[in-house]
C-alpha cells in the first residue's frame, strides 16, 4: 500500500447491534488500495467483516464470520455457533476442523486466522475466540490487529479489539514484540461508498467452527463452492447454493 497510509476507526450503534465498529485503512497514493474491517456486536451475535484490495494476487477479497450465542435452561449466555464464509479468490485457506481457520495471500500480502482459545484457571476452563489479520504497507513492515470475542454468562457476547500495530517482518502470525499501537483519526458512520464495499456480495466456502451441543473431534466443514451471501440472518439471500457436507467424528466427550 506504499508509505502514506490513512487509518480511520469508526463507532456508531444501531438498535440491532448497540456497537458498531469500522476500521478503514486507505492508500494515500492509491485510492483503490484499502482495507476495510466492520464489526457488529449484540449481546446474541457478533457479526465480522473484512473486504480488502490490498493484495496485488487478486483484486478484492472478502471474508465474514458470525459469531452466536443463546441462553440456556439457567438463563446463561453461551456460545451457539461460529461461521465462517471465506470467498473464492485464494487457495492458500487452509481449514483445521474445530479450532481454527487461516489464509495467507498468494503473494504473501495480507494473512488472517480464526483460532479457538481455552484458558484454564484450576477447574474453570474460559473459551474464546480470536480474529488476528495482518497486511504488509512495505517490504519491512505489516499492519496487524486482534479481535477477541468472547462470551459472559450474564451479558452475552463481548468482542475487543487490540491495535492496530505497526510491526516488522513477516505478515503470519508471530510476536511482534516491538510493536507500536498506531493512534487513529475517530469518525462517526462510514460512508455509503465504504459500507457497501464491506458489504459486496462474494461466492466463497462456508466454514462451521464450532457448533453447540457437538463433541470436540466432530468436524463439520461445509463448503459452497458456487454460492452467493448476502446480508445477515432474517434478511439474509442465498443464490445458487449448492452444500457438499463432509462430516468426521472421532470419540470424545462433549464440549
Amino acid at each position: 500500500m506504499g508509505n502514506g497510509l490513512s487509518m480511520k476507526l469508526h463507532k456508531w450503534s444501531s438498535p440491532a447491534f448497540p456497537e458498531k465498529i469500522a476500521l478503514i485503512c486507505t492508500s494515500l497514493t492509491d485510492k483503490s488500495k484499502r482495507s476495510i474491517f466492520r464489526l457488529k456486536v449484540s449481546p446474541e451475535r457478533v457479526l465480522l467483516r473484512l473486504a480488502e484490495s490490498v493484495c496485488d494476487h487478486h483484486p478484492v477479497r472478502l471474508f465474514h464470520m458470525e459469531v452466536a450465542a443463546q441462553r440456556d435452561a439457567m438463563n446463561c449466555f453461551n456460545f451457539l455457533q461460529v461461521r465462517v464464509v471465506v470467498d473464492d479468490t485464494s487457495q492458500q485457506t487452509q481449514y483445521k476442523g474445530e479450532d481454527s481457520l487461516s489464509d495467507l495471500c498468494g503473494r504473501k500480502s495480507c494473512f488472517y486466522e480464526v483460532m479457538r482459545k481455552v484458558e484454564s484457571n484450576g477447574s474453570v476452563e474460559t473459551v474464546s475466540w480470536e480474529f488476528f489479520h495482518s497486511y504488509r504497507v512495505t517490504l519491512t513492515r505489516h499492519i496487524r490487529y486482534h479481535v477477541i470475542i468472547e462470551c459472559d454468562k450474564e451479558t452475552g457476547i463481548r468482542a475487543n479489539i487490540r491495535g492496530p500495530f505497526e510491526c516488522e517482518g513477516s505478515v503470519v502470525r508471530e510476536e511482534c514484540p516491538k510493536g507500536s499501537p498506531i493512534q487513529l483519526v475517530e469518525k462517526g458512520k462510514p460512508s455509503k461508498a465504504m459500507r457497501a464495499f464491506a458489504e459486496s456480495e462474494f461466492k466463497g466456502k462456508e466454514y462451521i467452527l464450532f457448533a453447540c451441543g457437538a463433541s470436540r473431534n466432530q468436524s463439520v466443514n461445509i463448503v459452497n463452492t458456487g454460492a452467493v451471501f448476502h446480508g445477515h440472518g432474517n434478511a439474509s439471500t442465498y443464490i445458487d447454493c449448492k452444500i457438499d457436507m463432509q462430516t468426521s467424528v472421532e470419540n470424545s466427550p462433549s464440549l
